[in-house]
């Protein structure tokens, strides 16, 4: 028989015969035990080691509001203790490296007020160590911790400073069962008893696919054993995840337990992690998740795939059985992020458990260069050879970051259609948000605002790369300057002006005022126009009602939280009674814009009482004063680096923004706003957001500052008074847009 690696665990039959030594309740685990908790009890799952953790906790806090943080990125079986609980369940949010965003969670800390947070340090690594200094600070405020070992059940760092530590012990070792729970507080379990049961039947499944692996028999007999054991594996965990009481570990697991050592399986998983590690580096197809794991003796070592799916299914079909951990619940849909999305979408998980050696783990690089060999070396890198789209723009204290955050949202689209993309930027300020991104570019080191003299180089920079398109997002682009690049590829156009015609292959106005220009005439059918708002690129949050967290669906008129802020006053200690207003005026607030309308807002009586959540661009040169603004008023709060911004604009009843993108930004949310304009290209916005009540147009700031400040105010106040005109304006901004923009941009780019 070929050899099999991963799936379900075999269990030796004459390993079980030859003695039950110890019983459940005499029987310890040193890795277990290391946590140096004064209690422990083992239980026959990890989701049971939670119910048991969850009780002995609710028997010490009966008044404890039942409010629980979990991470976003979870197997949804560790939701079920918590439901059947009766636990409020909010989700915080996991980066790529698996890694937690500090600040968010402190801020979901002061807007929720858990009475307990669930920490996972993932796959081996202690993805909390740069946070654990905090979790005395969270006990000191009467938050519970609780740290779940499934997945680093030999990591040392873990769970000295956790109230409660739970595990699996099915997860790692062969048995038909096994959890346990460790804590300082008296765990109750007295007269708990073994599931004989799903024991006897998880057992008797365990030692169907030893015989299958090792017995002597035909192929057919074969491959109906395993088809069998399969079936069987199905029906005991949905059962398990049905199953609401609490059983101890069986006197069967704890004899086999009691006889492992511990010390080998970590050492044989951690060489095996190594192995893999050092020896998947260069390959197209797949990456290591994390770039440091000395010392790591993880569940399974992780990758993220570019076809996750399709290379699964290849690995299957070779005897190597990698998991995804995990598909996604219904508890948690809702509130993924964008880096969850990914995560949940690529990661796999490689086996590396004490079964195997180093036999096996070249077995799975084998199969893994087969699969990169057998995938054509240019669709690793994204697309077909000649289909890379460039894209050229900027970001700076004068151009908004708007520009290269709709081009980055097209690049996504391009990316997962199968194409390649490269930014040309005329100097370094984009690339963070570029690198932030996964984007790939190249800095021209040119004058932003004068790009016709950058012409010969980004000729050759083009040429280099087989550049056959390119997108262009800049005003400051010329007919000269296209007609410099037209012969060497084609030519894209985001044209929010119509001041010129140009000689493009495509153009892009996604603004409901394109109807006041002649593109069509202009153009004579030899440029493929896209206009109007089915082509707004709105990125992936704003589609399909996604972010936010599983009961925060209903906020607007009840506030449930916002993201990413850097300082809040004290007024979120109070945030339940106050009206939520979002702010945002592009990412360099040229007019100081957000300053103005706080100071205007702190002198009104009513506007006094909501708490402002201004969103401060990374370029924005009036940071300082904001923050010191937020230090003299507690009801104002500063965003900086919002990474789930349809999440915070969903959380407020109302916003205030300058016209460009977030306007639609605002209507895939159905955020009621009162907006301004502060710049050229939003000139005719106003014609169609104020046309039929969308929304309330405040004026030009660069015109008559203290007429649109004063404007804002009023109208604010209008619309937080008057919930009919919320929920007529929320109505009509549904209708603006899909969310679907940005990927019919893509498609046409490719066909271009």
């Amino acid at each position: 028989m070929d050899m099999e690696i991963g799936s379900i665990y075999e269990l030796n039959p004459a390993f079980c015969e030859e003695g039950l030594a110890k019983s459940a309740e005499q029987f310890r685990l040193g890795e277990a035990e290391k946590y140096n908790k004064a209690h422990i009890r083992y239980t026959a799952s990890g989701r049971e080691a939670i119910a048991l953790a969850l009780k002995s906790y609710e028997s010490r806090y009966p008044q404890a509001a039942k409010r629980c943080l979990l991470p976003a990125y979870m197997c949804d079986c560790v939701f079920f203790p918590f439901e059947r609980a009766g636990w409020e369940l909010h989700f915080y949010h996991i980066n790529r490296n698996l890694e937690v965003d500090i600040e968010e969670l402190d801020r979901l800390i002061g807007q929720i007020r858990p009475a307990l947070i669930f920490v996972h340090p993932y796959y081996g690594v202690d993805t909390w160590r740069s946070v654990r200094p905090l979790f005395r600070r969270w006990r000191a405020q009467g938050i519970c911790i609780m740290e779940d070992m499934t997945q680093s059940y030999y990591l040392e760092s873990a769970g000295g400073e956790a109230d409660y530590c739970v595990g699996s012990l099915r997860k790692w070792y062969a048995v038909p069962d096994g959890g346990f729970v460790a804590s300082d507080e008296e765990l109750p379990g007295d007269g708990l008893t073994a599931n004989e049961e799903f024991v006897r039947e998880k057992g008797a499944l365990l030692r169907s696919k030893w015989a299958y692996l090792h017995g002597q028999m035909d192929e057919e007999k074969r491959r109906a054993i395993k088809a069998e054991y399969l079936r069987k594996n199905r029906e005991t965990e949905e059962w398990l995840d049905r199953y609401d009481g609490i059983s101890s570990l069986s006197a069967e697991s704890a004899a086999i337990l009691s006889r492992i050592d511990e010390k080998e399986c970590g050492s044989r998983r951690n060489e095996n992690c190594v192995y893999l590690h050092e020896n998947l580096d260069g390959r197209m197809q797949v990456r290591p998740v994390f770039a440091d794991l000395t010392g790591v003796a993880p569940l399974y070592y992780p990758v993220y795939a570019k076809d996750r799916d399709e290379l699964q299914r290849y690995l299957a079909l070779h005897g190597v059985y990698a998991p995804t951990l995990w598909p996604v619940g219904e508890e948690n849909a809702g509130a993924l992020s964008q880096d969850e999305r990914y995560i949940y979408e690529h990661i796999l998980a490689l086996p590396v458990d004490q079964r195997y050696g180093m036999a096996e783990m070249r077995r799975v690089l084998e199969v893994l260069e087969q699969y990169e060999e057998e995938k054509p070396r240019n669709t690793a890198a994204g697309g077909q050879a000649g289909q890379l789209t460039g894209i050229r723009v900027d970001a700076n204290d004068t151009v908004a970051t708007g520009h290269v955050m709709r081009c980055i949202t097209i690049a996504k689209k391009l990316l997962a259609a199968g194409g390649r993309v490269i930014f040309y930027t005329a100097d370094g300020y984009a690339a963070g948000i570029l690198e932030q991104n996964g984007m790939q570019y190249v800095c021209l080191h040119t004058k932003w605002d004068e790009m016709e003299q950058e012409i010969p180089l980004l000729r050759e920079k083009l040429q280099q790369a087989g550049c056959h398109k390119l997108l262009v997002d800049s005003y400051q682009a010329t007919k000269r300057y296209f007609e410099g690049l037209r012969d060497v590829c084609r030519l894209a156009y985001i044209d929010d002006c119509f001041e010129e015609i140009y000689p493009v292959d495509m153009i892009v106005n996604y603004n409901a005022y394109h109807v006041r220009f002649p593109y069509e005439k202009a153009y004579a059918r030899q440029t493929k126009l896209l206009l109007g708002t089915s082509y707004v690129p709105l990125r992936e949050e704003f589609g399909d009602g996604g972010g936010g967290s599983a009961n925060s669906a209903s906020r607007r008129d009840s506030y449930s939280g916002a993201t990413d802020s850097v300082e809040c006053g004290e007024a979120q200690q109070n945030h339940d009674a106050m009206p939520h207003v979002l702010l945002s005026s592009g990412g360099g607030d040229m007019y100081n814009a957000l300053a103005g309308i706080l100071r205007a807002a702190m002198r009104d009586v009513m506007l006094q009482e909501v708490t402002f959540h201004a969103v401060v661009g990374g370029f924005n040169r009036n940071a300082e004063e904001l923050r010191k603004l937020a230090g003299e008023y507690p009801n104002i709060c500063i965003h900086e680096r919002v990474a789930h911004m349809a999440q915070l604009m969903r959380t407020c009843q109302a916003a205030v923004s300058a016209a460009g993108t977030m306007l639609f930004e605002l209507s895939a949310t159905q955020t009621p706003a009162v907006f301004f304009v502060s710049a050229d290209n939003q000139q005719y916005d106003h014609e169609f957001f104020a046309q039929d009540g969308r929304m309330l147009y405040a004026g030009d700031i660069r015109a008559d500052r203290d007429g649109c400040l004063e404007n804002i105010c009023g109208q604010l106040r209008l619309l937080l008074e008057n919930k009919d005109m919320r929920d007529q304006m929320k109505r009509k901004l549904h209708e603006v847009t899909d969310g679907k923009g940005a990927q019919r941009i893509a498609e046409e780019l490719l066909r271009l």
